[in-house]
Formats: structure tokens, C-alpha cells, sequence
């Protein structure tokens, strides 16, 4: 079962939901693109779906934020407003309980980057460019791309890959654990739904568990998160002796 939206298409496999940018040639982030962000994110939010892949139609994932967007703003306040909103739908990417992938079928930058930092795995096509470069457009990243970065790859290295807005190959992206995996473009797709689907062999209530303690390590002690991983093993392992029961 297949559905059209303006700027995004969507495609189910089973409790898997697909949506692909659908923006050619470049699959530029706009409003529309946000609304179908927000509706993919309301699916995934349903009873019939347990995981949600975001990826581009064509040969590119996304090359940013729609720049005329922005022009359009008639102030800073109104820029902000826009700022706002945007962030708060990438938050409820990094937010979700359900997994969410990022399959980076091809050119990654800008905005198209930093919303797929915002997911939970990142799956890319070899031989391609992702990188945030926003500087040679006398501005920066500004939809969490700076943050998440710079807790993926550390501090300096983030402020080196943004300050220099440097392009860097899927090879590199992967070395710097940046994305999860790298698959040939032959076979992307297939390759990422044999990803998904093996995510979905698990207890999908274990593995919503295990999403929520790992993104919460970035705001604990390493105390505080070892006792909560503790508090959730022995809360599991009732249920795990009444399945084996059954």
C-alpha cells in the first residue's frame, strides 16, 4: 500500500513505514517537506507501525534547508519562530521511542544532514558526500546539526568538519561513526529493510527500552545511567522468566 504527499512518498513493508523526499532534483527541506516529516511522525505514532525509514527519491537523500525559505522571513523574529518549529520536529525524531533509520541514498548536506543525525541509525550508500556546508553561506548550522555532531565525532572535530565545510565520502562518515553502515548502491533499499526487519525480530517493548537509556546517557552521570540501566534489567527479568513459561 502506497500514499502520495506533495513532498514526501510514502511506502509500507509490513509494520515498516518508508518515506521518501520527494523534492527533485535535490530534495530541498521546505514547509511541505516538515508537514510530511510531522505526518510520517504520526504514523510511526499507530498502532500498525513499529519503525520508520526516512530517504530521498532519486539519487539524493536531501541537500539542505530550502534556502528561499528562509529569505522569506521578513525578520529575525519571525526567522526564529521558523527555527523553532523546525527543531521541535527533529527533536520528536530523537525524541521517539520507536526506532527511526536515515537510509542516505546519496548527497547528504545541510539540513539533510542534521535531520538525519536526529535519527537513531544511519544507513548510507557508499560513494557519496554528507557534510554541513553552511559557512560558505556566511551562516551556520541551525537545526541541531552543531550538537549532534559534536556528540557523535567529539568537540574538535566537529568545529574542524563545520568551520572548514568540508564535503566528506560516505567512507569517511562511517570511520567517524557517523553513519551505522555503508551498503553498495545496488541492493540499498533491500539492504536497509533487511536492517529494519532484523531490528523488528526483538521485543519491540525491549528495544524501545534500550532507545530511551542510550539517548539519555547523553544528559546523566555515568552513574545515574548505569543505575537506571540496572532499575530496567530487573524490571525485565519477570517478564523474561513468564515468556519463557509460555
Amino acid at each position: 500500500m502506497a500514499a502520495t504527499n506533495p513532498a514526501m512518498r510514502f511506502e509500507r513493508d509490513g509494520r515498516i513505514l518508508v518515506g521518501a523526499f520527494n523534492n527533485p532534483p535535490e530534495n530541498r527541506l521546505n514547509i511541505a517537506a516538515f508537514e510530511a516529516i510531522n505526518a510520517a511522525l504520526d504514523l510511526l505514532g499507530g498502532d500498525d507501525t513499529d519503525l520508520l525509514i526516512f530517504t530521498g527519491t532519486g539519487s539524493v537523500f536531501s541537500k539542505g534547508f530550502d534556502m528561499g525559505l528562509m529569505q522569506s522571513y521578513d525578520d529575525g523574529a519571525e526567522m526564529m519562530v521558523g527555527l523553532k518549529m523546525t527543531n521541535g520536529i527533529f527533536s520528536r525524531i530523537a525524541h521517539s521511542a520507536k526506532p527511526i533509520i536515515a537510509a542516505i541514498n546519496g548527497h547528504c548536506l545541510g539540513g539533510g544532514l542534521e535531520m538525519a543525525l536526529a535519527c537513531h541509525f544511519r544507513l548510507c550508500v557508499e560513494k557519496t558526500r554528507l557534510g554541513l556546508p553552511e559557512v560558505w553561506n556566511g551562516i551556520i548550522p541551525g537545526l541541531g546539526g552543531i550538537t549532534r555532531l559534536s556528540k557523535l565525532v567529539g568537540q574538535a572535530k566537529a568545529l574542524e568538519l563545520i568551520a572548514l565545510g568540508d564535503l566528506f565520502t560516505s567512507d569517511e562518515a562511517y570511520r567517524l561513526n557517523i553513519v551505522n553502515r555503508l551498503y553498495p548502491r545496488d541492493n540499498f533499499m533491500p539492504n536497509v529493510l533487511t536492517f529494519a526487519r532484523a531490528l523488528l525480530v526483538a521485543d519491540q517493548k525491549v528495544i524501545r527500552e534500550l532507545i530511551g537509556l542510550v539517548a539519555r546517557t547523553a544528559t546523566q552521570s555515568e552513574e545515574d545511567s548505569i543505575n537506571e540501566c540496572m532499575d530496567s534489567f530487573v524490571k525485565m527479568v519477570p517478564w523474561i522468566k513468564s515468556s519463557r513459561k509460555s
